[in-house]
């Protein structure tokens, strides 16, 4: 029996009787009726609801390939850049606040059978609240993710990602030290930065100047507008291409000069959702700061101290100047260098330690095997990794610890990273973005099997539940 979501469909209920409803306001209900104006087929096969995406065409092609693969998906847009990337017939759209999105989410959900969501980013509100009722729903979510090893794989996980990943805190069990793990090499794909970074400029342009005023309430990173994103953006190739020279040069100093001698600190982007709540109160300024004034008065004297500028960052940041400026005021200056381009592994595995909030760069020194020291909430957080700096103060021991964990607990630990939850792809690769949505098919398979076995209940039957509970 199909489902129709129209105005006619509801003119009989009344606002108590409604999902809006419950929150006692008529126009929020017309609004929620409005824009339910979807047909919905009769449910044949395992039905899956993408939410906001990577930029570019990756969910558009993800979609289409689940369709023809024996789900049936459907996508939400929730502004004019996720409708540019988006095609065909099974399309959603919503606009309006946080709490009009939950009722209608909740809704859409439970009452049409979807058993799968898939989103990517799971710190962006929209997706905060969707985790949320999927959880009470006994919906999984699979949350996507940049590869947490790069280049050449992609983070999927059910439930959240970095430090709200289902491993997060953890160290692989006795259980899985009996499953033979051997980490692959991920393949290259030279394109993505700039595929990336095109398709980046390409949505945020047409979100910002398309997009309606109700779609604009619930904009991920609302604070980047148009015009100053051009002008960052131009900045930054301006920046990579005059930049290369110095650069270079002052990798190739610190390489044959300090070798094992230097710390590198990987600063990340000042509007990454891993630098809220997960950053316990830290940011790049904060972290500039504590470092330069603790390395001055803890750091062996014949030791330089690096930041790496995040390449995404490089036309945004003024950090080059504070750095300077923080330097200069603790009297290490000469000591104290900055890139904004290079090889990042190359600079760690030549590195005397490595101090990061929460950058998936830590892992980066977990296989070459530094001393990290992590100052918020990452998901490889654990006394036997990481220096773990729970007050700023504790950075202070950092420099002389010389805390490594065991070569073979390293391997295991990011072998069993790369098998928990990182598949083969690329998002934004034209290559890479074929081998990721079958990635993705895959990944969807093993879900969707797993809750077949485990017995988990049709979405459309957890509503008159949920109902009662309430």
């Amino acid at each position: 029996m199909s489902v129709q979501h129209d105005t006619e469909s509801k003119a009989g209920r009344s606002d108590a009787e409604g999902v809006a409803g419950t929150r006692g306001s008529r126009l929020i209900n017309l609004a929620l009726r409005r824009k339910l104006s979807k047909r919905f087929p009769s449910k044949s096969a395992p039905r899956v609801l993408f939410l906001q995406g990577p930029v570019g065409p990756f969910f558009r092609k993800a979609q289409a390939l689940l369709n023809d693969s024996g789900f049936d998906a459907w996508r939400v847009c929730f502004n004019a850049g996720d409708r540019l990337f988006a095609r065909g017939g099974k399309i959603l759209h919503f606009s309006g606040t946080a709490d009009v999105w939950r009722d209608w989410f909740t809704e859409i959900v439970g009452e049409h059978g979807f058993d799968h969501v898939v989103l990517f980013g799971c710190e962006r509100e929209v997706h905060k609240i969707a985790i949320e009722q999927c959880a009470t729903l006994n919906i999984p979510v699979l949350s996507l993710e940049e590869g947490y090893i790069r280049p050449g794989f992609v983070t999927m996980e059910v439930g959240g990602n970095n430090w709200r990943s289902p491993i997060a805190g953890l160290l692989p069990s006795g259980k899985d030290d009996e499953k033979p793990r051997e980490r692959t090499r991920g393949t290259n794909f030279p394109s993505s930065f700039g595929a990336m970074a095109t398709y980046a400029f390409t949505y945020f342009s047409v979100r910002g100047v398309f997009s309606t005023l109700s779609e604009r309430k619930l904009f991920h990173k609302h604070k980047r507008s148009l015009a100053p994103e051009a002008f960052y953006w131009i900045k930054n190739y301006y920046r990579k291409f005059r930049n290369l020279g110095s650069n270079y040069r002052t990798m190739e100093r610190l390489l044959e000069h300090h070798d094992k001698k230097y710390y590198i600190v990987p600063l990340q982007v000042h509007d990454d959702s891993q630098l809220g709540a997960a950053a316990s109160g830290w940011n790049n300024q904060k972290l500039i700061l504590k470092t330069i004034v603790s390395f001055a008065r803890n750091a062996p004297p014949t030791h330089q101290l690096v930041f790496k500028i995040h390449p995404m960052e490089r036309g945004h940041s003024q950090d080059k100047q504070f750095i300077r400026q923080v330097g200069v005021l603790n009297n290490v200056s000469e000591r104290i260098h900055i890139l904004d381009s290079g090889s990042l592994g190359l600079m760690t595995r030549h590195a005397a330690g490595m101090v990061t909030i929460n950058s998936t760069s830590g892992l980066s020194a977990l296989q070459h095997g530094i001393p990290l020291a992590v100052l918020g909430q990452a998901f490889y957080r654990h006394p036997s990794l990481a220096f773990c700096v729970n007050k700023g103060i504790e950075l202070d021991s950092f420099w002389s610890s010389g805390h490594v964990a065991p070569v073979a607990q390293r391997r295991d630990y990011l072998n069993w990273i790369a098998q928990e939850c990182l598949h083969p792809g690329d998002y934004y690769a034209y290559e890479g973005i074929e081998i990721a949505v079958n990635s993705l098919l895959e990944k969807l398979r093993a879900v969707d099997a797993a809750g077949r076995l485990a017995g988990r209940p049709e979405a459309s039957n957890v509503m008159p539940l949920l109902a009662q509970s309430q």
